[in-house]
């Protein structure tokens, strides 16, 4: 047989001696031609269709993992029909699904798979059952590529010979081979194809690629239009292309996704125009935005009562995306005000530097803080993902805890890494994030001995299906001494760890958990959540989450000397087009005295 896995499929049956006789036939029909069908047979309506179980499929030899893909696919199937009100009679039905199946079963390898059903008569109507006789699953029998010479990585294909012939990861190399070509020519004519040729007699196939590059090119002139108020030489700064450089599409690609990360613009096109002499012309052309913003927020929760939120920026402050940002932020127990510089591009493209001027005021239970910080960092962009940090900051705190006041000075050294694997969002469904960072803080005045204040955190979102997504987040937060002699005692309380509130345990009140439950802050702190994500329409979402948090001076978090506190609650998500507004009411699993019994959060995105 030959076969491709993208679409409609051709198949050529052959001989075990390899003759030139030929069977052609259609196997790969789309599923919208079998929804067609069944549109000719029946008008009913979707009501009467009857739900699939579990137990209306039969996978011979057993597969629960296979049943339950096989049982997703008619699901899938029987909701289309729903959506435009159709409800066929039992053997149509049959006719579809079993199309359905035996194309999603060939897409996973399995060619020689038999779908039988039956008809059972019950007191609700009729109901069908299948029994899927797979087969052997297809495995790689061997992978060529025509049409280009290439060092090949390591890692390349993941379908190789013996592993299985599945379309999705064969799709995948194909994908991954085009990016290799390009990353090692400078084709600006550049296609891949694949072809997969059936062997049936020993349960596997050839598979071959196909590449057409040609026209070797160099990167020639870069032009802009629709951005006369910016910085050209800015501009060609950030899409990080060079005249003469190897014509490579992936760089064209990161080329536009830099200058949407500029924030400046709503729409980035390119255009290409190839001369004689193997020059490529690339003009980009953009759509600003407004570049100046007045922003409000508003949120509320138990303990910090109503929150406000007031801020005004500009983009493009000086023509090359400088970004002034004014803020403030008023709650019952923090107010806080700031003004942030942020200059893209700063040396290279890739590094971003960040300049925080803030004030706060914070009144935690019978204490009082009064905090000034200016901090300098530099952001550098190691992929689309990756991220190094590295900074330095000032600090001054007067701070009162019980009812003396103190007075530190102090510099600190932020160091960090950040992984995102989510793409930034403020509602990921997919992916994991993780971040690890180092600060070192010294005292000018002698008011603190030095320590350092450690950061681990990692987070995933798994989805369990279209509209189920498992968040989950651990993280690790910690202080230690700098020298031998260092005291923790003898550092700033508001450096110093409390769980509690609404980024840590929901139920409890804002910092208030520390060792054994008391206000006692510790040098150690973990804590994890578990969210039950459903989108229940397009607008609208449900959450179950549970959050679990220790203090304590102990790292280790199996210790018996660990105390945890959780607290678990329900929450609503409206789904707007930036983020969702959440509502969260939780409550505390372990309530002391005095807790209250529930505490309601309303904020702007997930909780993580």
């Amino acid at each position: 047989m030959l076969t491709t896995l993208n679409g409609a499929f051709t198949i050529h049956i052959e001989t075990a001696l390899h003759k030139g006789f030929v069977i052609t036939a259609n196997r790969f029909l789309p599923t919208v031609l079998g929804v067609a069908l069944v549109m000719t047979i029946s008008l009913a309506r979707a009501e009467e269709l009857p739900s699939i179980r579990r137990s209306d499929i039969t996978v011979s030899p057993g597969n629960r993992a296979l049943q339950g893909e096989l049982l997703d696919q008619l699901r899938q199937y029987r909701d289309s029909l729903r959506a435009i009100q159709l409800s066929p009679r039992s053997n149509r039905l049959a006719e579809g699904e079993r199309q359905r199946m035996t194309q999603w079963l060939d897409s996973r390898g399995y060619y020689d798979a038999e779908i039988l059903h039956r008809i059972e008569e019950t007191d609700d109507g009729e109901q069908l059952h299948y029994r899927v006789d797979t087969g052997p699953r297809y495995q790689v029998l061997s992978v060529d590529i025509q049409g280009v010479e290439l060092e090949l990585p390591d890692d390349w294909p993941e379908a190789s010979v013996g592993e299985p012939l599945d379309a999705e990861t064969i799709l995948a190399d194909q994908s991954a081979l085009q990016t290799i070509v390009d990353d090692q020519g400078c084709f600006f004519q550049l296609s891949l194809s694949h072809e997969v040729r059936l062997v049936p007699e020993e349960a596997g196939g050839h598979v071959r690629y196909r590449v057409n590059a040609g026209q070797v090119s160099r990167i020639g002139d870069v032009q802009f239009r629709g951005a006369d108020e910016i910085n050209a030489a800015y501009l060609l700064r950030q899409t990080g292309l060079k005249s003469g450089a190897c014509f490579r599409r992936a760089d064209l690609d990161q080329a536009v996704i830099n200058l949407y990360q500029t924030q400046l613009f709503a729409t980035v096109r390119r255009s290409l125009s190839r001369d004689a002499d193997g020059n490529v012309l690339v003009t980009f052309d953009l759509v600003q935005r407004s570049p100046r913003t007045i922003r409000a927020g508003i949120g509320w929760d138990t303990d910090q009562g109503l929150g406000l939120t007031l801020g005004w920026e500009n983009r493009n402050l000086a023509h090359r995306a400088q970004w002034l940002e004014l803020g403030t932020s008023l709650q019952q127990e923090r107010q806080s005000a700031n003004v942030i510089l942020t200059l893209p591009g700063f040396l290279e493209a890739r590094n971003t530097l960040t300049v925080n001027n803030s004030a706060s005021h914070e009144t935690p239970e019978d204490d009082e803080y009064y905090i000034y910080e200016s901090r300098a960092t530099i952001d550098r962009r190691a992929s689309s993902r990756d991220t190094y940090s590295y900074g330095l900051a000032y600090r001054r705190s007067d701070e009162r805890v019980d009812g003396e006041w103190s007075t530190f000075s102090l510099v600190r050294v932020p160091l960090a890494y950040q992984f995102d694997g989510s793409a930034g969002s403020l509602n990921p469904v997919d992916g994991k994030r993780y971040n690890v960072g180092a600060e070192q803080v010294w005292s000018l005045s002698g008011s603190s001995d030095p320590f350092w204040i450690g950061t681990l955190g990692w987070s995933g979102f798994t989805p369990a299906s279209d509209e189920l997504v498992i968040a989950t987040r651990v993280e690790w937060f910690s202080l230690w001494p700098l020298t031998r002699t260092a005291d923790l005692d003898n550092v700033p309380a508001s450096d110093r760890l409390l769980a509690g509130g609404g980024g840590s345990v929901r139920g409890y009140p804002y910092r208030s958990i520390g060792i054994n439950g008391t206000d006692q802050s510790g040098t150690q702190q973990w804590q994890g959540s578990l969210e039950l994500r459903a989108q229940v329409s397009d607008n609208w979402g449900l959450v179950l989450f549970a959050d679990s948090a220790s203090i304590s001076d102990n790292w280790d978090p199996t210790s018996s000397d660990q105390d945890w506190y959780s607290g678990a609650g329900v929450g609503l998500r409206y789904f707007t087009r930036f983020a969702p507004i959440r509502v969260d009411v939780a409550m505390p699993l372990r309530p002391r005295e005095g807790d209250p019994t529930y505490q309601l959060y309303i904020s702007l995105g997930q909780a993580f």
